[in-house]
């Protein structure tokens, strides 16, 4: 392996994760770009996100860039494999809350959960069950923690955030509503794609970062806001988790989805077999991902 060299994080350059010959490895990698450097902390590359980001105490400036490879979109991998904690939050977003029927938002974060197979890659396919067609999608900012924490208050939060990343959590209407708990329209496997980077939060805005945040149903735009306008912002939500539970390296908040969600439309707007949805945030880039019938 060639010598380590500093990072240059500019441009949107962030964490991804490939598959090789040798099994996943963290890279450094712009995206659409192909052309990616093995991520190094210590002279040691890495299989995944979170030993990574507690080798390198959460800090950047910690990670190396090592020896080149290919990383073509089909190779990349979810950024973070198995992360110990997904944290999803619900009825973030005004206009979201408000198309749900709700005058008001939740009087604190609506917190529900995922598991790491729910995961899957930014450009993967994504398999439909066939117990339900009520498949929907939802455009999210997720916040990646870098450091361990326990009870950090909002104005700390900058402090154990690593970076931000993209998904699209999706959605099993029928299943999500059958109880009050939303579990089982939530955590199916591999329903949630997410990267195709993870980019430093501190060239992003830090903990309050304003991003435009798209999603796109088959080319047409159908969701469209700023992550400025999350009605708790990345220091509440964070301040209020750790509260609750101790965060680790590479844990994961998906921070909730602006309106414009398939199920509320009239008709519904839901993802068939051969269907193609995008989510784009500013600074990070795009996933995008075909749907094909289990």
């Amino acid at each position: 392996m060639s010598t380590a060299s500093r990072v240059n994080w500019s441009g949107s350059l962030g964490l991804a994760r490939t598959s090789s010959p040798d099994g996943p490895v963290v890279v450094l990698r712009r995206n659409g770009d192909p052309a990616a450097i093995v991520a190094l902390v210590d002279g040691r590359s890495y299989s995944d996100l979170p030993a990574l980001l507690e080798a390198a105490g959460g800090d950047p400036a910690r990670i190396a860039a090592g020896a080149s490879v290919n990383a073509p979109d089909e190779s990349l991998l979810s950024p973070v494999g198995r992360p110990g904690k997904v944290i999803c939050i619900g009825q973030n977003y005004l206009d979201h809350v408000h198309e749900g029927g709700r005058e008001a938002g939740p009087a604190h974060p609506d917190l529900f959960p995922k598991w790491h197979t729910s995961l899957t890659g930014p450009y993967s396919d994504v398999p439909l069950p066939p117990e339900s067609e009520q498949i929907d999608y939802e455009s999210e900012l997720v916040v990646v923690i870098g450091r361990r924490a326990r009870r950090v208050t909002a104005e700390d939060a900058a402090d154990v955030v690593f970076g931000y990343t993209a998904a699209n959590d999706g959605s099993v209407r029928d299943f999500q509503f059958h109880t009050t708990q939303r579990t089982a329209g939530k955590a199916w496997d591999s329903m949630t794609p997410l990267g195709p980077v993870v980019v430093p939060a501190v060239h992003l805005g830090g903990a309050r970062p304003d991003l435009a945040i798209s999603g796109s149903f088959d080319g047409t735009t159908v969701q469209d806001d700023r992550t400025a306008k999350l009605l708790f912002g990345v220091p509440e939500l964070v301040a209020y988790i750790t509260i609750v539970m101790t965060l680790e390296p590479g844990d994961l908040i998906l921070t909730g989805t602006p309106s414009g969600i398939g199920i509320v439309r009239n008709p519904p707007l839901l993802l068939k077999d051969g269907s193609e949805f995008e989510v784009r945030i500013e600074g990070i880039g795009s996933l995008r991902n075909r749907y094909v019938a289990e």
